[in-house]
């Protein structure tokens, strides 16, 4: 079974290093949380899912949105 930073973190397509640079905690508590060994604070908690779900929104607006005629292909013109 997963934890739930495990869930968090992967929902927003992070890596264990990335949970530990982006909250400043050493990476062997955030190791010892995805193992089982620890029990996270209740708060961070709280503070990774709210940052995973705003980074996981961001992805998925990053993907729906469509190029600028300008960018991509060179040889391809945008006609209004």
């Amino acid at each position: 079974m997963m934890n739930r930073v495990t869930q968090y973190r992967l929902q927003a397509g992070w890596s264990p290093s990335d949970i530990s640079s982006i909250f400043r905690i050493p990476y062997g508590i955030v190791n010892k949380w995805e193992h089982g060994e620890l029990t996270p604070p209740a708060w961070i908690e709280e503070r990774i899912r709210a940052r995973a779900m705003t980074a996981q929104k961001e992805r998925v607006a990053k993907k729906s949105r469509r190029p600028h005629p300008s960018q991509g292909d060179p040889k391809r013109r945008w006609r209004p």
